[in-house]
């Protein structure tokens, strides 16, 4: 990193330079899209904030009458959320794209230093966080006008949509500059750590709150509220208790979709003053963005490889520990061709080998290039599988779960290594996609069949139905969404997501990978084969209009 001090006019043309790379982004259209229907089910109450109480074995959820304060607290928890568990995977495209287009070595050679270049890309990254905020806020406005109760504040629900989550964005931004700027961190490790990094932060005060009242939880606790659930429980839990006196539920507010059995009883709330403690938990995360961004200089390297993926293959690696094992290789050949003696093999047949060679081309790329640490994992897990030492759910859970730096892969590798003009102008462009999904599906059937051949042994065809929908369905996903999102994120983000809320947590619902013993001989697997049959007709849609 080099020297001097810090140049606010070069931090502010780099954040404006990065900030109109991506809002012209077509695929932004897409995410503004999916936060303004957010905006409209947080008005007509299917995303909302609640409490949660039981009498005589009957469920109560205490939700908020629509007013312009309960649905400005809504919408903001709503953005909070998305940014905290999703953000990462929208922002982290930033310099991952410099690297792949040159720009990032281009810049190298100006008088930029790499502290300049990095807070210029956080407050671009959090000028794309204002821009969702603000879609969504506006979102919430116009359907507050609609479907709301009472008179429309603007003051509060933008208010309060931006006081919740422009602090989680300068924090993510920051993480993810973080995570972009260190090689082992920049891949689908990077994606998956954030991941459950994300998720236990999310939960982990929760154990603190216990039998208290909001005003009660410690400070501790509140502090680290990232997403304002305790906050929003010292705003809203009086006026649960004014309707229910007897409320001796969780003083904490619960969000999301609640309950489809349990019987709605509405509180009416107009407002309050947020607690001061929450100011200074906001103000911190931004401080904690900051920092993140600047901590970032220490393990960036503006003239790294543009691919966090290549590396040497295993043996290559072991050469490299032990160089005598390569020195005979690597001295110098006696005997020198002359470049008038080198002969050519002519070309006859440019569809030698066909399909069977394009897919052992496949598998070989799929496979190859990772770390040491996932082949041993895939063993552990292959011989766990078919010994049946583990449980069934945990075995299935992991099998799941451990491929993910495959699929992510799928439709990717090509235009990340840029041989997407002589793919389709090949003789075989339809060839190469299927290649791919059945090497995709091979490797999916490997690790589903050693975690699952218990299941389809007691079940007898419900299990195979099982192993077959996730077979169709899990590399027609990944391939889908890398060939029509050009990146990797968008499937490792919805996948884990659907992994942890079926397969880990035991919903038969969601549940693609059988984890469950309800799984099988239920309409679940079938659909899931379906969705994949879809998929792949998407891939192949998407290969069309490339020819």
């Amino acid at each position: 990193m080099r020297s001097g001090g810090l140049s606010t006019r070069r931090v502010y043309h780099v954040a404006r330079a990065d900030f109109l790379q991506r809002i012209r982004s077509r695929r932004l259209l897409v995410v503004l899209a999916v936060i303004a229907y957010v905006g409209y089910l947080v008005n007509v109450g299917t995303v909302e904030i609640f409490y949660q109480d039981s009498s005589n074995e009957q469920l109560y959820q205490y939700a908020g009458e629509p007013t312009s304060a309960y649905i400005g607290l809504t919408a903001a928890v709503t953005g909070a959320s998305i940014l905290f568990l999703a953000g990462y995977y929208v922002l982290s495209g930033s310099l991952e794209r410099d690297r792949t287009t040159g720009v990032e070595r281009l810049v190298g050679s100006t008088s930029t230093t790499d502290r300049e270049l990095l807070l210029g890309k956080w407050f671009s990254h959090v000028g794309l966080v204002v821009v969702l905020l603000g879609t969504l806020g506006a979102a919430a406005l116009l359907n507050h006008l609609v479907h709301g109760t009472g008179s429309t504040d603007p003051l509060w629900i933008l208010g309060s949509v931006f006081l919740l989550g422009l602090p989680i964005g300068c924090f993510v931004a920051g993480v993810t500059l973080l995570f972009q700027s260190t090689d082992r961190l920049r891949g689908t490790v990077g994606n998956v750590v954030y991941f459950f990094g994300a998720m236990m932060l999310a939960v982990a005060a929760v154990p603190a709150v216990g039998d208290r009242a909001p005003t009660e939880i410690p400070l501790w606790a509140r502090m680290t509220d990232t997403i304002g659930l305790f906050a929003l429980g010292e705003l809203t839990y009086d006026a649960v208790l004014e309707i229910e006196s007897g409320y001796d539920g969780l003083g904490v507010a619960n969000f999301g979709a609640g309950s489809a059995g349990a019987e709605v009883v509405r509180f009416h709330w107009t407002g309050d003053s947020w607690p001061l403690w929450f100011y200074a938990n906001r103000f911190g995360l931004v401080l904690l963005g900051a920092g993140f961004a600047l901590a970032a200089t220490v393990p960036y390297d503006r003239f790294s490889s543009a691919s966090s993926s290549s590396g040497t293959g295993l043996v290559d690696r072991f050469r490299g520990v032990v160089p005598s094992l390569g020195s005979a290789a690597d001295e110098p050949n006696e005997t020198v061709r002359r470049p008038n003696e080198a002969t050519l093999t002519p070309v006859t047949d440019r569809s030698a080998g066909g399909f069977g060679r394009l897919l052992g081309q496949e598998l070989r790329l799929l496979v190859r290039d990772q770390p040491w640490w996932w082949y041993a994992g895939a063993l552990l897990i292959g011989f766990i599988g078919l010994t049946g030492s583990a449980p069934p759910e945990a075995i299935v859970s992991a099998a799941a779960v451990w491929p993910i730096f495959l699929w992510s892969s799928m439709g990717v590798r090509m235009i990340r290594h840029r041989m997407t003009p002589f793919i389709i102008s090949s003789r075989q462009p339809y060839g190469q996609l299927l290649a791919e999904w059945t090497a995709g599906a091979i490797m999916t059937a490997a690790f589903f069949g050693v975690a699952l051949w218990p299941v389809v042994l007691e079940t007898g065809i419900g299990g195979i139905i099982v192993l077959l929908g996730a077979v169709v369905f899990v590399p027609s996903l990944a391939q889908a969404m890398g060939l029509w999102s050009r990146t990797r994120r968008l499937f490792e983000l919805l996948y884990l997501l659907l992994w942890y809320v079926g397969p880990l947590n035991g919903v038969p619902a969601l549940d693609f990978a059988g984890a469950t013993a309800e799984t099988a001989g239920t309409a679940t697997p079938l659909l899931f084969g379906a969705v994949g049959v879809g998929a792949l007709v998407a891939a192949l849609t998407h290969r069309y209009r490339q020819t």
